[in-house]
């Protein structure tokens, strides 16, 4: 592998204007967009829009991202060419497109954790598969202790009906040179490089403050809580000198269900009040199967 000068790269970019970086980054959208319709398109017609085959099929000799839907006769030893064949993110992408067909973000749990030295820790969920990532800072450099891992690499692991199919510990992954350049531009210029994966957001993506009107404008109260992908609460402070009408937030409750919008969406429009929301991961949101140890 030619060697990869990051810090050069890092410079050329933020060289650029934020016009030229923006219309390089909407371009990159633009193009995964429209490699995700062509998913979407192959994915409801039950084939894969890679090899154009069956998604139920399965032939070894052709390595192929369909294959983590588990098609009969793929089994964990097949995984290894995979991953040769795909980079660490394009499969994460796949994945992540595949999910997001089962309900939006909620199936999608990258959320940090601070303090864990994690550079990538997802995990996945459709259906009965669960897929998860992980790749820490010493992933990243390779072990120099051990032959088996001392290249940039990352762990996997994959469950069925929540039952092992990959461990962890089952393969030293080598990252692809375009999955290292992701990491360390990330790591250099975190303001400006960002990865990103358009049509296959998740929670991580979902809940930034930037997106929280169209959250409280598009939600609706779950007839069964345990399957909300979002918590939503809200406080009503009075202002100073006032008192908060009790009809007219009686009225607002009924206005909201009527309505089918979430009683937070509509509490800016209380008089002499000012309402404060917090949006968080809803108890149907996939739990983050965590990788402890490095040897794991």
């Amino acid at each position: 592998m030619v060697a990869v000068d990051y810090d050069k790269i890092a410079d050329r970019l933020a060289a650029l204007s934020d016009e030229e970086r923006n219309a390089f980054s909407a371009g990159s959208v633009e193009s995964s967009l429209k490699e995700h319709a062509r998913f979407s398109e192959a994915f409801e017609q039950g084939r894969c829009y890679i090899c154009e085959r069956p998604l139920a099929t399965f032939s070894s000799e052709n390595p192929c991202l369909h294959w983590l839907l588990k098609p009969k006769g793929f089994k964990k030893k097949h995984f290894p060419a995979v991953a040769a064949r795909y980079s660490m993110f394009q499969i994460e992408t796949y994945l992540r497109w595949v999910a997001n067909t089962d309900g939006l973000a909620k199936n999608i749990n990258a959320l940090p954790e601070e303090g864990t030295g994690k550079l990538r820790e997802v995990t996945v969920r459709y259906k009965h598969l669960e897929w998860s990532f992980s790749c820490t800072e010493s992933d990243l450099r390779g072990h120099a202790s051990t032959a088996h891992s001392n290249f940039p690499h990352f762990h996997f692991q994959m469950r069925l009906d929540r039952r092992p199919f990959i461990n962890y510990s089952d393969f030293h992954l080598p990252l692809h040179e375009r999955d290292v350049v992701g990491f360390e531009l990330s790591k250099r210029m975190p303001d400006i490089f960002k990865i990103k994966f358009p049509g296959g957001e998740g929670m991580e993506e979902i809940l930034q403050p930037q997106n929280y009107q169209v959250l409280l404008s598009k939600s609706s109260k779950s007839p069964d809580p345990e399957h909300a992908g979002l918590n939503i609460s809200s406080m009503l402070i009075a202002d100073d000198g006032h008192t908060i009408d009790g009809s007219a937030l009686a009225d607002l409750i009924e206005r909201a269900r009527a309505e089918g919008v979430t009683v937070a969406s509509l509490l800016h429009t209380i008089p002499n009040a000012s309402a404060t929301t917090i949006i968080s991961p809803g108890p149907a949101v996939v739990e983050q199967a965590p990788r402890n140890g490095r040897g794991t």
